[in-house]
């Protein structure tokens, strides 16, 4: 088992959280107070700034991701690096399911791209946890409710603002904006911030990676592989 965990932490330590400048700090370091009401309701919250309540609390619940242009921000589409992430992300979607037809492929990686450089989570972290959780399957509903490529809960997806769990780019926004608000909650720490995906913030607080996460999170490092 600790061989197992040490493999884990060398994987997992190379999708570092990207703490540079971006959108999100911007937001954060301007200060609700100087954007005024109608800029506050034209982007989300920076997530981790809200408070640690139960995610079902509505005085806490994120500005509604169908707020924002329907299609992923472009932010240096015709960068080089962008290219490259593009890249690696459409043949590991390919690889790891080879029955989506193309134009669904390129829409997945171009949000997995886009939103996690928008919500500074590793795009190659993101695109690992889709893997696992539904193959990415649009369609997917697991027994407990789950729905989606990220597998979001009603009551989550509710709170991260996804009107449409269903819908593909409407899910990744919400399952990288969930997936960054849980890496701030936990200061960066990866294995608490994916056990809490899968079993919930509340389970982590009080148990911590316990050992029914452990397979999650070997999951999660196994798929992280190709695209180390």
């Amino acid at each position: 088992m600790r061989l197992k965990r040490a493999a884990l932490m060398l994987a997992l330590s190379l999708t570092v959280l990207n703490t540079g400048h971006s959108w999100a700090t911007a937001l954060e370091d301007a200060g609700s107070d100087s954007l005024g009401p109608a800029a506050s309701m034209s982007r989300p919250p920076v997530p981790g700034v809200a408070s640690d309540a139960m995610l079902d609390s509505s005085a806490n619940a994120p500005v509604q991701i169908s707020e924002l242009p329907p299609a992923p921000y472009i932010a240096g589409a015709n960068n080089e690096l962008y290219r490259q992430k593009m890249g690696m992300v459409v043949s590991f979607i390919q690889n790891y399911n080879k029955r989506l037809a193309w134009d669904n492929t390129s829409n997945i990686a171009q949000a997995i791209v886009q939103y996690s450089d928008r919500y500074s989570i590793d795009f190659r972290l993101l695109s690992s946890l889709i893997a696992i959780e539904s193959g990415f399957r649009s369609d997917a509903v697991s027994s407990s409710g789950a729905i989606g490529m990220g597998q979001l809960k009603p009551d989550t997806a509710h709170w991260l603002g996804v009107v449409d769990p269903y819908n593909p780019v409407d899910n990744i926004a919400g399952t990288a904006r969930f997936l960054s608000w849980l890496v701030r909650r936990y200061n960066g720490n990866l294995e608490l911030a994916l056990a809490a995906y899968y079993q919930g913030p509340g389970f982590v607080d009080k148990n911590g990676v316990a050992p029914v996460c452990l397979p999650y999170l070997e999951k999660v490092n196994r798929a992280l592989g190709p695209l180390m």
